[in-house]
């Protein structure tokens, strides 16, 4: 997938990126450091020499909206003075506590055009130095976790920071402790001081792997600890000074009560039903913030997850909609739907590519270049316009507007008062309404395979599937193993139908090849090869739909989420 057109490489700096693993601690102001250098656990883990102190004065202005949504979605944006990579940095969490660092030169943000609308602010170093802005290409890779809001400094962190690097015997650096003394300050939006708060100070230690390995980082941090560091309160320098921490990485969150008096408890037993559902909508809220800023990388699964998540969150809603009480609930989905629709032509572009290319290997060289040309062509005519379409919405308020009304939704979700129901109760009585929205859809479907018939059946027999699956899933931690039981079930149903319309998508696509003028008789014989296969895998799937169907009808399944 090259989704990457989907941003103007001509015109702007590509970012640089690194993975960031590393680890806070804390420890007193006016503590001493141990002595590494002879420390057994970390001779043992291979580290043999510790290097001398090396000082830096380090001055970053943090960016973020007025919300503070980048900080809630744990990014985290700054331009840095100072030490070996002053610069603009971006943080992305990477997952499994590393982090992604995309970086740019200081000059990048002069006089930057800033697509999320947000003004020119001065340096608040008072330099007079020419006003800074986001650079473009941070601000776009932003612009979904920022909702479309302007992005503003909101605070600024000075920083005395001592470094020493860990290296083995051959002096390969392994580890770098930095040992920084910290005082942070609010900012306005015009990038001046907040004088009615005071500046905030504190000592904290980060251990970053460099080439060691992760062995290596853990005895380092062992040592510091048992001199007197602690974990670090929290993982972020501007969490800390805004004291705004950001939610925990899975998303989950606790209910509010609303005017009905909905509440939740936070295990599994006394979860209600709408805060089930409001965690899951928050974890596939984050997710989609995810999507979209692959969507504007050009990243490979990109168009995937970002259907995908359109589609996770409708359908959510659509089962669930009875436990709020807000017309926002339609509103979000039709919206929803119609992100789906734009970015259904570019992935399922992006799908028929690939599905052909891999049938393609086994044909002979000589016809398998001929018919590849022409699908080089016909993507060459369709997939500009279709990238272009997705790029254009993604920027658009109309899609910003979505990401706000889903926080907004999350925010005061005006609960329904069956939400305050046991989730265990109330759950599977929603997922057995879906439940029989698909049995009747697959009853119709089956008859019509049977009697050899055309129809949408079958295609609307997978959209409900796929509906079903995924309102399952969200309801997977207040549920249990039974709802995962059921959720794979009706995924192979899903994925038997899949294979369906995807054969015959594929099949309408090389007959309209076939008859174009531009095809000539090896590309044409060829794709009559492919036609005829993926008519056969199309009457393979109907049986195969017949035997899916038969796996879960019997009930059990659906029993078991009700226990």
């Amino acid at each position: 997938m090259t989704s990457g057109r989907l941003r103007d490489e001509t015109r702007r700096p590509v970012p640089n990126r690194q993975l960031e693993v590393e680890t806070k601690l804390e420890i007193a102001g006016d503590e001493d450091l141990p002595d590494l250098s002879g420390h057994r656990r970390l001779r043992g883990s291979g580290i043999r020499t510790v290097s001398a102190p090396e000082v830096y004065e380090l001055d970053a202005v943090y960016y973020d909206t007025a919300r503070l949504d980048l900080l809630s979605s744990r990014l985290t944006l700054r331009r840095r003075t100072g030490g070996h990579d002053a610069g603009w940095h971006l943080k992305l969490p990477a997952g499994g506590g590393a982090r992604t660092e995309v970086t740019l030169p200081l000059e990048d943000g002069a006089a930057a055009a800033d697509p999320a609308g947000g003004p020119a602010v001065d340096r608040p170093d008072g330099d007079g130095g020419v006003p800074q802005r986001v650079p473009a290409a941070l601000a776009e890779l932003v612009a979904g976790a920022a909702r479309g809001r302007p992005l503003v400094p909101v605070c600024r962190i000075r920083n005395r920071r001592v470094v020493r690097r860990l290296a083995d015997a051959a002096g390969t650096d392994l580890v770098e402790l930095a040992d920084d003394h910290v005082a942070a300050s609010r900012l306005t939006a015009t990038g001046t001081a907040d004088t009615g708060t005071e500046p905030l100070r504190w000592r904290e230690l980060e251990v970053e792997l460099l080439a060691g390995t992760a062995e290596q980082l853990a005895a380092t941090v062992a040592a510091l600890r048992a001199a007197g560091a602690r974990p670090a309160s929290s993982a972020s320098k501007l969490a800390r000074a805004l004291g705004r921490e950001p939610a925990a990485p899975d998303g989950d969150r606790t209910a509010t009560g609303s005017a009905s008096g909905t509440g939740s408890g936070t295990g599994k037993a006394d979860r209600t039903a709408g805060a089930a559902v409001l965690a899951a909508l928050a974890r596939l809220r984050d997710a989609q913030i995810v999507a979209d800023r692959a969507l504007r990388e050009g990243a490979g699964e990109a168009l995937h997850d970002a259907r995908a998540g359109a589609r996770r969150l409708r359908s959510v809603l659509g089962a669930y909609a009875p436990l709020f009480d807000t017309p926002a609930v339609p509103l979000l989905r039709a919206e929803l739907r119609d992100l789906g629709r734009v970015l259904s032509g570019a992935r399922d572009l992006e799908v028929l590519r690939d599905r052909l290319t891999a049938q393609l290997v086994d044909e002979p060289a000589e016809f398998a270049a001929a018919a590849q040309d022409r699908l080089a062509a016909h993507y060459r005519r369709t997939e500009p316009a279709l990238l272009a379409a997705v790029g254009e919405y993604i920027r658009s308020e109309r899609y910003f507007e979505l990401l706000r009304g889903i926080d907004q939704l999350l925010a005061e979700p005006a609960l329904a008062r069956r939400s305050g129901r046991p989730a265990t109760a109330e759950l599977p009585e929603l997922v057995a309404a879906r439940w029989r929205s698909l049995r009747s859809s697959a009853v119709r479907a089956l008859a019509q395979t049977q009697a050899e018939e055309g129809g949408d059946a079958v295609h609307e027999t997978r959209k409900r599937a796929k509906a079903l699956r995924y309102a399952v899933e969200a309801a997977v931690p207040a549920l249990g193993s039974p709802a995962v039981v059921f959720a794979a079930a009706v995924e192979q149903l899903q994925e038997v139908l899949g294979e369906h319309q995807d054969a015959l998508t594929s099949a309408a696509l090389l007959v309209e090849l076939a008859r174009r003028p531009d095809t000539d008789g090896t590309a044409g014989f060829t794709f009559g090869r492919l036609h005829a296969f993926e008519q056969a895998v199309a009457h393979g799937a109907v049986d195969d739909f017949g035997d899916a169907w038969a796996r879960i009808e019997d009930g059990e399944l659906l029993a078991a989420l009700r226990r």
